[in-house]
């Protein structure tokens, strides 16, 4: 059977993107715990545990393993990386940006890989230790949502969490598309909805099977069930998996939006985007600079 696992990273920050990632395994049987302790024992765990701001090394190595794995190819840029995993591919991740200082500050000269000190050969070994246990990774996807994306989307009604929301649909979709049959999906829960069925987007037609405080279930046709879990990336393997993948894609965003920044001003330590004090400078230190650069606030700074 195929379980695919959706989770989010950065639904709060005040820069950089909201990353939706899923993550399909075909298992004979799923046992949840089972499997989450395997492979945690392999590595693979929640990126709150795996993968914290400045300890990217291990979600970089699996990230980058499981992207050669897709493209067939061995990827050394972050474009290339993105155009293996990316739902829509690079491309369409670049056609809201508006051109001058505002692109070059997410899509300027290209970002080598590894960023982090990862290293594919230890992604590979990763994933080989992981499906020697008898699961195997099957696909990987993600969405990235720029600060823009967001923005213009909540000035239209749509917020936050119904475009995470949104994006899990597609996400899943996407990696149940890549195989036969119905799937079991688990995804992490969005914001503090307990209740989905009214606010789906793309999955026509589910119907309720439970919603309660920590678990809202649904079947939905042609797909299969979808659950929405608390606490699924500590639960859930799949959604680990997504978490730390996902995790990394943010990560890669930040490292290039420091680093552009930082050309411009050396003194500026590197940030993480969240509510802390080093974001604080870099968006106060930076104000200037991109009010005379032309970038609008609405292609850096995430709002509501």
């Amino acid at each position: 059977m195929r379980v695919i696992g959706a989770d989010e990273n950065g639904l709060g920050p005040w820069l950089g993107p909201l990353v939706s990632t899923a993550a399909a395994i075909e298992v004979d049987r799923y046992d949840a715990d089972s499997l989450r302790e395997f492979g945690e024992s392999c590595g693979i765990a929640d990126s709150k545990k795996s993968s914290s701001f400045g300890h990217m090394a291990r979600a970089e190595a699996l990230s980058l393993a499981l992207a050669e794995r897709q493209l067939g190819r061995s990827v050394t840029t972050m474009h290339a990386f993105l155009e293996a995993i990316a739902l829509d591919g690079a491309a369409a991740l670049r056609r809201p940006c508006p051109g001058g200082e505002a692109e070059l500050a997410c899509w300027g000269p290209a970002l080598a890989l590894p960023a982090f000190g990862g290293d594919v050969d230890e992604g590979r070994r990763l994933l080989t230790a992981f499906e020697a246990g008898g699961a195997r990774v099957h696909t990987v996807r993600t969405l990235p949502s720029c600060a823009k994306v967001l923005n213009v989307a909540r000035l239209e009604g749509c917020n936050k969490l119904m475009m995470d929301l949104h994006a899990f649909e597609r996400l899943v979709l996407a990696c149940a598309a890549e195989g036969d049959g119905e799937v079991l999906a688990i995804c992490g829960l969005v914001g503090g909805i307990r209740r989905y069925v009214d606010r789906f987007g793309h999955w026509r037609g589910a119907q309720v099977l439970t919603e309660g405080r920590g678990l809202a279930a649904y079947h939905v046709p042609d797909l299969g069930e979808v659950r929405f879990e608390i606490k699924a990336d500590a639960r859930h393997m799949p959604v680990a998996l997504a978490s730390m993948v996902g995790k990394y894609v943010r990560e890669l965003f930040m490292a290039r939006l420091n680093r552009h920044w930082q050309l411009r001003l050396p003194d500026l330590r590197p940030a993480s985007g969240y509510h802390d004090s080093v974001t604080k400078t870099l968006v106060k230190a930076t104000e200037l600079t991109r009010r005379e650069r032309g970038v609008p606030d609405e292609c850096f700074l995430r709002e509501g």
